[in-house]
């Protein structure tokens, strides 16, 4: 699908932003990309998050540092209440203190790290614990702290390999392409709206006003997996957290994602978790 370019405001006499977005319910699931930087943490909710041609479910603590212009969103679930959805976000320019800030040699590993991002960047435990705090305190403190805070961030992140993991494919391609942005948009809202329904490929063709053949062209070159696959890891995405948040049986999981066979849900489940759904949940139920 494709992205939407947005403008992300920082405020004046400040070098980046931070800010507490809070929504009633969900979060708005906009699929976009900008030039900044950007570290999110996820302070409640839960849902899929999406970066890249990745898809992943998330909940409250998740913590995630994304490179420029890489596509995400993060989803609520569709017909779910989850109260109040809260994230704490971090925004700044490659050359937020200088176009040379990063060639001092000081900074290899940080700059390291900013190539990495490209990718998307899940960060864990410890390391995350480290974080926090410190995006918190960013959050009330002003003038240079600020700076030095959040170069302490990235200086924790980029010594910390072990606790950090790449998300999408290294042969994922962001090809923008601002002409067909607004279609792109009214196909993702499609699939992410009714795909616990009937939404075949030629139903998406019909909402981007494309032949079925040409859809499935134009939707594989620009997320690098075919319509058929986007739409099964989206279901599964949906059947793990019916079997771990609600409890449901298999049988019951399968047809609220949308599955109409249940020997298909549990082989397409193995094939994406390489578990099957009833050892799944088992795992899960015991942590």
């Amino acid at each position: 699908m494709q992205p939407l370019l947005i403008k992300v405001n920082v405020p004046q006499k400040s070098s980046f932003s931070i800010n507490r977005y809070s929504y009633n319910d969900q979060f708005p699931g906009l699929w976009h990309f900008h030039e900044e930087y950007e570290l999110t943490l996820i302070v409640k909710s839960k849902g899929s998050r999406m970066v890249g041609d990745h898809i992943e479910r998330f909940k409250a603590g998740d913590l995630v540092f994304i490179g420029k212009n890489l596509p995400h969103t993060w989803r609520n679930d569709t017909q779910e209440s989850t109260g109040i959805a809260e994230a704490l976000v971090i925004h700044f320019l490659e050359d937020f203190l200088g176009s040379h800030f990063l060639m001092l040699p000081e900074m290899y590993k940080i700059k390291n790290l900013m190539e990495r991002s490209r990718r998307g960047l899940k960060i864990k435990e410890p390391a995350a614990k480290k974080i926090v705090p410190l995006m918190k305190e960013i959050e009330v403190t002003q003038g240079a702290e600020r700076v030095i805070l959040l170069l302490n961030i990235l200086h924790i992140l980029s010594e910390s390999d072990e606790y950090i993991e790449e998300l999408c494919s290294e042969g994922f391609t962001n090809s923008i392409n601002y002409t067909d942005a607004d279609r792109l948009k009214r196909v993702y809202q499609y699939i992410m709206n009714n795909f616990q329904e009937d939404v075949s490929l030629s139903k998406a063709a019909s909402v981007a006003n494309m032949s079925p053949t040409a859809f499935s062209r134009y939707f594989k070159v620009r997320t690098r997996k075919s319509y058929t696959q986007f739409v099964i890891e989206l279901k599964i995405g949906y059947a793990c957290k019916l079997l771990i948040n609600e409890k449901m049986s298999v049988a019951e999981a399968c047809y609220k994602s949308g599955f109409q066979n249940l020997s298909n849900f549990n082989q397409q489940f193995k094939t994406i978790t390489s578990l099957t759904p009833k050892k799944y949940q088992g795992l899960h139920a015991v942590q």
